[in-house]
């Protein structure tokens, strides 16, 4: 039986797409079977791939919305044994149909069970808040896995995301566990930046990836190509840094 991720934060910009896409190319470079699922409206695994309107038939609106079976939805990758199924919601009146649909907490768990035995992991990419649809993908997960930019205002924003999670396993998904935290977007060289690795450290523990995600140019530009950046330059530092964190999920 595969594991589903859910990547969640209630901050955006902390890295959240960026490593949902990159940490499930880098599961299926060490030849994991994996699905990523996009529940963020904005769409950016579509657009991490190269994907618009016009290149998807199907994707989570019409699986949550429309009762398409998830099977029709899923779009192979460039690589093996990685697929993706995209959120394509285009307009206003769709994100309101595809948040109400998601007031019923367990229909992602529910559509996720016909095909969890299919996949090694599945990683869902949430939206940055704590509405409906992140709480409806938490509920859906085994695990969570929370992206930290090593920044005053993504530290403020975690207690209340903490406690929302608890709040979640208490009510509705009582084997919920933390993957983990992932320090994204890291400068070595800035000492605020170091200061604030060793308190989440000092806080968190093990529970705190010993991979971390440094700054890397590449694999913000990666998205404008539509490939993960490990199939643009494997050898980038961001690309090495997302192998290593595969390799630690993995063990």
């Amino acid at each position: 039986m595969g594991e589903i991720i859910a990547t969640a934060s209630q901050k955006g910009g902390v890295g959240k797409t960026t490593t949902a896409v990159n940490l499930s190319a880098s599961l299926a470079i060490l030849e994991k079977k994996v699905l990523l699922i996009d529940t963020d409206p904005q769409g950016s695994v579509g657009d991490s791939f190269g994907m618009d309107k016009y290149t998807i038939d199907y994707g989570m609106y019409e699986v949550l919305v429309k009762n398409v079976p998830i099977v029709d939805a899923i779009v192979e990758t460039r690589l093996n044994g990685f697929d993706i199924v995209p959120a394509n919601i285009w307009g206003e009146a769709e994100e309101i149909a595809f948040t109400q649909k998601l007031e019923n907490t367990q229909l992602l768990r529910s559509v996720l069970d016909v095909i969890k035995d299919d996949y090694d992991y599945i990683i869902i990419d949430c939206p940055p808040s704590l509405g409906t649809i992140t709480i409806n993908s938490i509920v859906s997960a085994d695990s969570v896995l929370i992206p930290i930019q090593c920044e005053y205002f993504a530290l403020k924003a975690l207690g209340r995301f903490l406690k929302m999670t608890r709040e979640i396993k208490s009510k509705y998904n009582p084997s919920l566990s933390y993957r983990g935290f992932l320090l994204t977007m890291v400068d070595e060289k800035d000492s605020q930046t170091n200061a604030i690795i060793n308190e989440l450290k000092r806080s968190l523990k093990d529970l705190v990836f010993k991979s971390y995600i440094p700054r890397d140019t590449k694999v913000s530009e990666a998205p404008a190509h539509g490939y993960p950046v490990a199939l643009l330059d494997v050898g980038t530092r961001g690309a090495v840094a997302y192998l290593e964190l595969a390799k630690e999920i993995i063990k």
